[in-house]
Formats: C-alpha cells, sequence, structure tokens
C-alpha cells in the first residue's frame, strides 16, 4: 500500500488540491495528515471539508487546536492569532467539534504519526535537531516516524550506535537496524527547499518499505482570500492573507537569490575530516539570541550545522545539530551563562563539495 503523508496545509486549498492530485498520479491509496490543516491561509471550511473527505488519518496540529479551543492560542504571534479568530468564524460547530476530537498520534502498519514529537504529543515539541530527535527516539520503539510542525522537510536517523544523524530529504529503502524520522515538510505554508519554494509531501510504500519525497512549485497567489463575504470583512480578511502573501513571496525571494560569494573560512579538522567551516562570535550579557546566517549556492549538497555555546571557561554548555539544504538563519536563544558560540559546518559524506556564499553570525 502507498500512503501519501502530508502536513502542514493551513487552510492552503489549492496547494492542497495539487498535493492531492499528485499523489493519486503516483499510486497513493491512502493519505495520513500530520495536522494544521487550519491557520494562516484563506480557505479554512473548504480545506478542512477536503481533508475530511479525503485523508484516513489526521493528528491533531496546535493550529488546529488553537482554533478549536482545545488550546489557547495566548503564546501565538499576531498573524497567527488573527486567522485563529478568523477560522473559528469560518468554520461550523460540527467543523469545531471534529477539530477537537482529532487523535494526537496515530499509525499505519509499523509506522507512527504526530505533528509534533513523541515525548508528548499533545504539547507539539518541535523536533529541529539531533537532541530534539534521540528524545523521540527514546519515547517508542517505533522503526519509522513521521513528524510535521517545522514546515522543513528532512531525516533524523539512528542505529546500534544510538548517534542520531540528520540528513537532507532524500528517497529511501528501511534498512534492518536503523529507526528513522521522516518531516515531509508543508503543503501549504513551505519554507524554501534547493533555491525555490515547494509544497512537499511523502510516499511510503509499506509494501516495498520505502519513503520518497515528492515537491511541487508553489503559487504565492494559492493564499490570497477569494472575494466573499461582506465587504468590511473582506477588507479585513484581505489585509491579513496580504501579509501572508508577502511573508511568504519574502521567502520564496529569499531563498532564490544567488548572493555574491564571499571568503568563507575553511577549517582543516584533524579529528573530523567532514568540517568545511568555522566561526566563533563572541557574546555578551545584552546578547539574546544569536543566527549562523549560512546560505548554501544553488545546487550545492546538504551540511549539516553544528552549534555550541562556550561559557568563561570554555566549557561546553549547550550544543545542536541541524540539517541545513539550503539556509539556516533561524533564531537561536543564548543560554545563560554563554561567552561564546561557535558554528561548524560539516559536509555529510567525504566526496560532497558544498559551495558556502555566505556565513556570518550574528547575535541579537
Amino acid at each position: 500500500m502507498i500512503v501519501a503523508v502530508i502536513s502542514d496545509i493551513h487552510a492552503n486549498l489549492e496547494a492542497l488540491k495539487r498535493v492531492l492530485d499528485d499523489a493519486k498520479s503516483n499510486g497513493a491509496e491512502r493519505i495520513v495528515c500530520l495536522g494544521d490543516v487550519v491557520g494562516y491561509g484563506p480557505l479554512p471550511k473548504e480545506t478542512l471539508d477536503l481533508v475530511r473527505e479525503r485523508a484516513s488519518l489526521v493528528v491533531a496540529g496546535n493550529h488546529d487546536d488553537a482554533v478549536s479551543g482545545r488550546a489557547d492560542a495566548a503564546s501565538f504571534i499576531d498573524l497567527a492569532a488573527d486567522a485563529v479568530r478568523r477560522h473559528r468564524e469560518a468554520l461550523g460547530a460540527d467543523d469545531l467539534k471534529w477539530l477537537k476530537s482529532l487523535p494526537y498520534s496515530g499509525a499505519v502498519g509499523e509506522a507512527i504519526f504526530t505533528h509534533g514529537d513523541f515525548v508528548d504529543p499533545a504539547k507539539f515539541y518541535y523536533i529541529e535537531n539531533d537532541k530534539d530527535a534521540l528524545a523521540s527516539f527514546n519515547a517508542t520503539d517505533a522503526k519509522l516516524m513521521f513528524v510535521g510542525h517545522t514546515h522543513v522537510p528532512g531525516i533524523f536517523l539512528t542505529g546500534r550506535s544510538g548517534t542520531v544523524y540528520a540528513t537532507a530529504p532524500q528517497d529511501f529503502t528501511l534498512e534492518a537496524g536503523k529507526r528513522y524520522i521522516v518531516n515531509p515538510g508543508s503543503v501549504g505554508y513551505p519554507r524554501e527547499s534547493n533555491g525555490q519554494c515547494y509544497s512537499s509531501y511523502v510516499l511510503y510504500d509499506t509494501k516495498e518499505r520505502t519513503v520518497s519525497f515528492r515537491f511541487l512549485p508553489f503559487a504565492v497567489a494559492s493564499v490570497m482570500q477569494r472575494g466573499r463575504g461582506s465587504a468590511t470583512g473582506l477588507r479585513s480578511i484581505m489585509g491579513l492573507v496580504a501579509i501572508i502573501a508577502a511573508s511568504l513571496a519574502v521567502i520564496c525571494i529569499l531563498a532564490s537569490r544567488s548572493p555574491e560569494p564571499e571568503v568563507v573560512t575553511v577549517v582543516a579538522d584533524k579529528e573530523d575530516a567532514l568540517a568545511i567551516a568555522r566561526k566563533t562570535l563572541p557574546l555578551n550579557s545584552t546578547s539574546k539570541s544569536v543566527r549562523a546566517n549560512l546560505v548554501l549556492g544553488r545546487g550545492s549538497p546538504a551540511v549539516s550545522l553544528k552549534t555550541e555555546f562556550f561559557n568563561s571557561r570554555d566549557e561546553v554548555i549547550k550544543t545542536s545539530t541541524d540539517p541545513v539544504s539550503q539556509s539556516k538563519n533561524r533564531r537561536l536563544p543564548v543560554p545563560a551563562d554563554a561567552k561564546s558560540v561557535t558554528f561548524t559546518v560539516y559536509k555529510l559524506k567525504e566526496s560532497d563539495n558544498p559551495a558556502i556564499t555566505r556565513f556570518d553570525p550574528t547575535n541579537d
């Protein structure tokens, strides 16, 4: 059986239809949705109806819980909170009841599914690095796990050694002795991949035990609100959706730019020949967060980015490792007592030749 695993649709009906059509043409017999059917986008009712019709398993996402009232949206940013209020008004009582009834996890064959992580699925923790992934590996004995929430497609895997490795999205066959956490990315509100924005999802063949990623061109226009409702309501909605569209457009534009190459420090690491670049940033008491500002050239092989925070005695007090397929600019909070942070870029294979076009760590 071929299962299409989709996630983070965010009320984007056009993107959902395109993915479902692609899944059908590739032999998908079952649809599993990892949550966030609603939130952000323009057509919550129509999107929810199509998911209810086509998906055999839907697990709850944090935006689904916020819209249904099962969770508080107080911590949401203004854009997300505004969408929660708008979507509650657009959905009927039966829709809200359905959202509220969604399970936090599910299973199909040997695979298990949730929106955030498996340590506590109802709290929607992110799996963003090897430490996060290890916690979920330790929380279950499952060989194959699917998660969403980050909107970033990728894979974490571990074997008999217990070491966790992060890789860029790639097709694979399940191997004996290995376990996998797979994030299919986002259907309706993607970040970026290989220099462009794509709706992404995964095809899981339960018989052949294969996992394949699918990437479809993403149209920013798909988040624009269709004309309906009162003029006053439309002005409010259009304003909100224009912000969403602009945000997505910026993500796509930034991802597709080819910045001028900079001279990047190349390191020869005697302990690890895969280390190719390293930069250290001093921190002070006012430093709240840091960014790696790492950008790879178009077509470059993916890399791994290790972040290490050090105290005044040069002891590591926090570390994380993240896969980077195109860029890494996410803020990382600075832990207490941190006096410096070191970012190290590793190639994933000795034969890789990654092209770094920007590597300029900053603190905020």
